[in-house]
């Protein structure tokens, strides 16, 4: 029987001590979320450059922040693969700080321009915003993409949780219809780090996920009152991708699943659909780490290893 990392328990386990997450107000929520990662997540690794812009979203005006993570072999000519990375955080919490040190890791270590997007969150901003955000994201970056010196790129997107619910949403063009706006090139991978696929909340692994993790059930519950603006919003496809019957339209994907995990059944039959719809897959599950293991690195061998196996599953993506 499977069994989880004793240096991951410990952390959820001391988390227990504070107020849960679920029941704090997302503005108190964000920065405690990015604190932990501070605290017990991955250490700042230098990279080659970095630049901060912010860019205009469909519609109101509203500008969003861009992180541009460009790797020290970037000068060299030996980077040719870049990656849009959307954070994780349940659409509600997370942001470009919180995911900071992850995008400077990946971008260094599998030899990626990392552009991290700070879309809108909920409940401020309710679906689909942040979808809307993403796309119009998406959309200046190949736009601009010579101006950034990634001419001639391979160009994915990712994200964990939220974040990779999102760049599912990118190359899926047959469900963007409704919405004001859409992808006008589809990404040439995907990059999905325990996605985010079904918020019906009806699977086993979302019903037993009640405690001894970073997300639990009351934590995707509480992100799914913020995101949406009525529960029933969760039956829709662009809510809840994993009901989308053809998605033979997307890319190559690396796709990872945990096993302490509320979306760990979802990812799983979401991997088998794009198996069957014959998509070249790469399915890596973890069975002895929880959701957002990332956020552990400090204190946890395992994840520390788990983060090298991600960022090499990257650098494959990436080459083939």
């Amino acid at each position: 029987m499977p069994t989880l990392d004793k240096q991951q328990l410990k952390v959820a386990k001391l988390l227990e001590y504070l107020p849960p997450t679920h029941s704090l107000p997302p503005k108190l929520a964000r920065p405690i979320f990015t604190l932990l990662d501070r605290l017990t997540g991955i250490k700042k690794v230098a990279v080659g450059k970095i630049e901060n812009i912010a860019i205009n979203t469909y519609g109101d005006n509203q500008k969003i922040p861009l992180r541009i993570y460009y790797p020290s072999q970037h000068k060299t000519n030996n980077c040719s693969n870049a990656m849009m990375y959307f954070h994780g955080g349940g659409c509600v919490i997370g942001s470009i700080q919180s995911h900071d040190r992850l995008c400077r890791y990946l971008a260094q270590h599998s030899n990626t321009v990392i552009i991290s997007v700070d879309y809108r969150l909920a409940p401020e901003h309710k679906f689909p915003c942040a979808i809307i955000d993403a796309i119009s994201a998406w959309n200046w970056l190949q736009d601009n993409k010579t101006d950034l010196g990634l001419a001639g790129y391979n160009i994915g997107a990712g994200g964990d949780s939220a974040g990779a619910y999102f760049a599912v949403l990118l190359g899926l063009s047959s469900v963007q219809q409704t919405l004001p706006v859409h992808t006008n090139i589809k990404p040439d991978f995907q990059y999905l780090l325990y996605p985010m696929l079904d918020l019906r909340g009806l699977s086993e692994s979302y019903k037993s996920a009640q405690s001894g993790m970073l997300l639990t059930n009351q934590l995707m519950d509480y992100f799914c009152r913020h995101y949406l603006v009525n529960s029933e919003q969760a039956e829709l496809p662009l809510v809840s991708p994993l009901l989308i019957d053809d998605i033979s339209e997307l890319a190559k994907t690396y796709i990872l699943t945990l096993e302490f995990d509320p979306l760990k059944d979802s990812g799983i039959a979401f991997a088998n659909k794009l198996k069957e719809q014959s998509i070249t897959v790469t399915h890596e599950h973890f069975d002895d780490c929880m959701h957002s293991f990332i956020s552990t690195v400090k204190v946890s061998k395992r994840a520390k290893q788990g983060l090298v196996q991600i960022t090499q599953q990257l650098k494959n993506l990436c080459s083939t």
